[in-house]
């Protein structure tokens, strides 16, 4: 192989820290270079369309458009179906419509933003507009949200675009791409060796519980632990069970999930936790081409047979 040199970048978009490696020989470090600004240019357009925190994006738009049919961009079209696809495989435990729910349990601003504030009772789960209400209609690229009912693409819009982004730099013998914990890597790094990826320890902020090696495919990581707020004396988290309105609270804290792309990935790591330590784990196991490792409440954990990982410390 020849030598391979790494173009780097660092930025914040969609409310997270990304950062992206490129790995190319001399002749191609100027393609590289500009694929890693298109990459960059595509998170800020992926959160000026698909934020909810953005008054003005085209998701806000789509949202305030309940009731009506809403011609949708290319972008929020294909991460609306993307959302609608991870509804279906769960059967409904990955729900993007909650946001009602994580309004009314106070997460209406972006998490920096967040001010303590009475909550409101979340509506019933019988009586809640869900995603089999949503209608999408390709030829006409118009999405149906009816009324009472508002997206929240969240962390499944993040995957999606790390997704695209892979697809970007794929002709390079190597890359990765880390939104927030929701990383994907092709070839390999510059000096040869396979991409070196840290679990991070949920109990931890600056330990990692194992490390695995890939040279293909996505590793996205879920937590409660994470983004969590507190109005009076109860404590919220962003992880909503579309069964009850409310925070998740199976037991299980953080969930890693291995899979050829990033929004599966992302998917199913949220469902495993939702589900809980047994039905998540079976759920993990019934996918295809997925490995996954829980991290339960106690710090004990549970992993799938296929996930490969050697400890940190090795």
């Amino acid at each position: 192989m020849a030598c391979l040199w790494e173009i780097g970048r660092s930025f914040r978009a969609m409310n997270t820290d990304i950062r992206l490696a490129v790995c190319a020989p001399t002749a191609r470090l100027g393609e590289a270079s500009r694929a890693a600004d298109e990459v960059q240019e595509l998170f800020g357009r992926a959160e000026a369309t698909l934020s909810r925190f953005i008054p003005d994006s085209e998701l806000s738009r789509l949202n305030k458009s309940a009731g009506y049919p809403f011609r949708a961009s290319p972008m929020l079209f294909e991460a609306v179906a993307t959302s609608m696809q991870a509804a279906r495989l769960s059967d409904g435990i990955f729900d993007p419509t909650i946001l009602p729910c994580l309004v009314a349990a106070g997460y209406g601003n972006s998490f920096e933003r967040l001010t303590a504030r009475p909550c409101k009772t979340p509506l019933p789960a019988a009586n809640r507009r869900n995603w089999n209400d949503i209608g999408l209609d390709p030829r006409t690229s118009t999405i149906y949200v009816p009324f009472g009912a508002s997206l929240d693409l969240g962390g499944i819009a993040k995957g999606w675009t790390v997704d695209r982004a892979a697809e970007r730099l794929s002709s390079f013998p190597g890359f990765a791409v880390d939104a927030g914990g929701d990383i994907v890597v092709g070839g390999v790094q510059a000096d040869g060796q396979p991409w070196t990826i840290g679990v991070a320890d949920p109990f931890s902020e600056t330990d990692d519980l194992m490390v695995i090696e890939l040279t293909r495919g996505a590793v996205c990581t879920s937590s409660t632990l994470r983004r969590r707020w507190t109005v009076g004396e109860v404590t919220h988290h962003h992880i909503v069970d579309p069964r009850t309105g409310r925070s998740t609270d199976s037991g299980v804290v953080a969930a890693t999930v291995t899979a050829e792309n990033a929004a599966r990935a992302e998917t199913i790591a949220k469902v495993a936790i939702i589900l809980g330590d047994k039905e998540g784990m079976e759920f993990i196991r019934a996918q295809s081409g997925v490995e996954g490792l829980l991290v339960l409440e106690g710090n004990c954990l549970s992993s799938s047979p296929g996930f490969k990982g050697r400890c940190h410390a090795d």
